[in-house]
């Protein structure tokens, strides 16, 4: 009878998941970012430089320059395990969002970037486990 050896590469093989998941929500946050800063109403510059995108593995505090080289810091709190976020801390971001009822119009910049572009950000995960 001949020896059979068993080796287990299971710890490989979900330390490979786990980076190709990674490489997608980064991908994805890039995209929605870039869909966000596409779409948001610009007079100075510094909400569209505002709009990042944090992902729940990394949270901390980040900086940010507007147009006029003016540096603003936000913190991100801890969120839900594998999951990328995108938005801004400009005070008077909710209003470009949602408008005013005082004549603002609503742009979602933001919802329409997380929205808009499911098929996308489904690519670019099979993408990046593909490359597992």
């Amino acid at each position: 009878m001949a020896d059979v050896q068993m080796t287990s590469h299971l710890d490989e093989v979900l330390e490979a998941c786990d980076d190709a998941l990674e490489r997608a929500l980064v991908a994805i946050g890039m995209a929605a970012e870039d869909y966000a800063k596409r779409g948001c109403p610009v007079d100075t510059g510094r909400l569209r430089n505002s709009i990042t995108y944090a992902m729940s593995k990394h949270y901390g505090t980040y900086s940010y320059k507007d147009s006029e080289g003016k540096e603003y810091t936000d913190t991100t709190g801890q969120t839900e395990k594998n999951a990328v976020y995108i938005g801004t801390n400009v005070e008077y971001a909710p209003f470009q969002e949602l408008g005013t009822v005082n004549g603002v119009p609503a742009h979602h910049f933001l919802k329409n970037a997380a929205a808009n572009h499911t098929q996308k950000y489904k690519k670019l995960i099979e993408e990046s486990m593909k490359n597992a």
